[in-house]
Parts: C-alpha cells; structure tokens; sequence
C-alpha cells in the first residue's frame, strides 16, 4: 500500500463509527512511540500488517535461517559472484527476506504492523492531533505534545510546521550559570561593602 492509501484506510476509520473503535484500540497501543517494539519471536496466530495485510517477520526468525548451512553456503557462493555483471542482483538476505517486512508490535495488544506502515500511522496520528482533531486529540489524553516534535519536523506539511514552530520551547537569548550569578554576588557584595566603609 502506499502512503496515500495508508492515510484513506486510516481517514475512513476514523469516520466510521464501527471501525473507529479499533482504531482507537491501535492509536492507544502504538502512541506514543516507545510504546512500540521490533516483534522478536514469530508468533502462532496469523502474522500480517493489520492495516496492509503484508507477511510479516520477527528479528528471531532472521536470525535463526542465516545460521542455517544452507544460507552460509548462499552468502559465499553469492559473495564469489557479487561483483559479476552477468549474475542476479538477489542477495541471500533479499532472498531470505522476500516480500515480507520487519514486524512492530504495540502495548496490550495483539496486533502486528510492518515497521514502515508504522511509522506511516504514526505520521497520521500526529498530522491530526496537531490539525485539531478533537477525536484524536482525546485518544492522546495528557500525553505531551512536545514527544512528537523531533517527527512532527519531518513531516511535509506547511501547517504541521507552523504548529511545530509555536509549540517548539522558546530559546532565551541571555542565559546565566551558576558561576555566572556567584560572581556577580560577590562584585555587588564588594561594592556594597566599599560604601559601608
């Protein structure tokens, strides 16, 4: 799916009112972002994006089929040919990884998506919270705007970065440490003392 029809999956599920409680189940799981997690153990039920329905893989399932004979010997014989114009460009890795994608998974729940979709409904929860939508918005309860602005400024969105912009803390010009004010105790305290004397 593309990032278009990710966000017009999304958009209709918050317009539906049947839909919009699992959507409300994900925004509460995935956001905000450390909520989610790389999924490490392939789980026994069905394992796709649940907003893609793209095959889904887990960092331990990766990690045990490259240990395997078979891969090392496709990784050596591929690495004799690597450079060789007349062969395919396939890596063992392309090849072990196939059309499925890195799984995330999110907190009290039992859903999966491809890391990329994720990043992509995080992207949305975020374009609407800062546009104003009061359904999302409420999802978010107290969770603090400003977690989202490092991602918010990545965003290709004139008024998302407007919205960045006023939200972002304010950086003072005239700053003072700690020794910056002892010093100046200590000069008034001189002078204080000089017409005392």
């Amino acid at each position: 799916m593309s990032k278009q029809e990710i966000t017009t999956k999304l958009d209709e599920m918050l317009s539906e009112p049947k839909k919009r409680n699992f959507l409300n189940h994900l925004v509460r799981s995935y956001v905000p972002i450390n909520k989610a997690e790389k999924v490490f153990d392939t789980p026994k039920e069905s394992f796709v994006c649940v907003l893609t329905g793209d095959k889904l893989f887990s960092i331990n399932e990766i990690l045990e089929e490259i240990q395997t004979e078979n891969f090392k010997k496709e990784l050596f014989d591929g690495l004799k040919i690597a450079l060789d114009d007349k062969t395919s460009s396939i890596t063992p890795i392309k090849k072990l990884i196939g059309d499925r994608k890195l799984a995330v998974t999110g907190e009290k729940t039992t859903t999966f998506m491809s890391i990329e979709v994720y990043l992509e409904f995080f992207d949305w929860v975020i374009t609407k919270s800062l546009k104003g939508d009061k359904h999302i918005n409420w999802l978010l309860g107290d969770i603090r705007r400003e977690v989202f602005l490092d991602r918010a400024k990545q965003i290709d969105d004139e008024k998302i970065q407007n919205k960045v912009k006023k939200i972002e803390p304010k950086k003072h010009g005239a700053t003072y440490s700690l020794g910056d004010a002892s010093d100046a105790l200590l000069k008034l305290k001189e002078q204080l003392e000089k017409k005392s004397n």
